[in-house]
């Protein structure tokens, strides 16, 4: 995972148009979750096991897939491109054999900017094309180190 060049990100780039226009619009949020573990430890002075209190922090950007587009979708492939101005780059296909298609939640790291792009087809028909720019809030990108840690006596 490279940072992306400035010359692949202009090629890429100029393709694109009506980025973040209301008929391409991708719903999405951001949100947080806090989990607390305890490691144990020896403490090398007594030789007792202690426990220490680690907080973790994840950041997720969570995107719901535009349904509500498509009347019928039993046979529909959602092609998905998602870049990330630092580290995030992925590409994929979602096939739909049975039941509902869930939606996507992507854990943040240093990326300030994510850009989505789904391509929804039907039997190789493309339907419709979404696409956008996301900005990452402060509050969801990754400062320093994900680790608070407190020593529990």
């Amino acid at each position: 995972m490279a940072l992306l060049g400035y010359e692949n990100q202009s090629e890429w780039l100029s393709q694109i148009t009506n980025i973040n226009s209301t008929e391409n619009a991708i719903d999405y949020f951001f949100t947080q979750r806090r989990v607390t573990e305890y490691e144990e430890y020896i403490d090398e002075k007594t030789l007792d096991r202690k426990k220490k209190k680690v907080i973790n922090v994840y950041n997720f950007l969570a995107i719901n897939f535009p349904m509500s587009y498509f009347k019928n979708y039993q046979t529909l492939i959602i092609d998905i491109e998602i870049w990330g101005d630092h580290m995030f780059h992925f590409k994929g296909t979602i096939i739909k054999e049975n039941g509902e298609i869930p939606d996507l939640m992507l854990k943040l790291k240093e990326d300030k900017m994510i850009f989505v792009k789904l391509v929804f087809r039907d039997n190789d028909k493309l339907n419709k094309i979404f696409k956008q720019f996301i900005p990452v809030t402060k509050r969801y990108q990754h400062i320093g180190s994900d680790t608070n840690s407190v020593d529990d006596n």
